[in-house]
């Protein structure tokens, strides 16, 4: 009983309240507001370069410094991962991944 008690006050009081948001003297007020986008810039590292010791291997080479042998080899157009010559020097890809394409890009999202 008094579950249906709590239900119909609960019904009127609903009623009551949405009436009184039809008042049309209610005004409201919209303000424009801008958003600033900041401006993001890439910050070129020079890459890292390795010169290849006598008895460095790819595989060795990138096992010792936990790198992907298959980017170390396109990075540095290498076709065949078992002829590397002493002397030669390779690029690493850097830390974060991505190989820089210019010296400063700038990018707005």
């Amino acid at each position: 009983m008094s579950l249906l008690a709590i239900t119909i006050i609960s019904g009127v009081l609903s009623l009551v309240f949405a009436q009184q948001g039809d008042d049309p003297a209610t005004t409201t007020t919209l303000v424009p507001t801008t958003t600033t986008v900041p401006v993001t810039t890439t910050i070129y590292t020079p890459p890292v370069r390795y010169i290849i010791q006598p008895g460095d291997t790819l595989f060795g080479i990138a096992s010792t410094y936990l790198l992907d042998m298959q980017a170390l080899m396109d990075l540095n157009d290498i076709t065949n991962s078992d002829h590397v010559e002493t002397g030669d020097e390779l690029i690493f890809p850097p830390a974060n991944g991505f190989i820089p394409v210019a010296p400063s890009t700038t990018m707005k999202p």
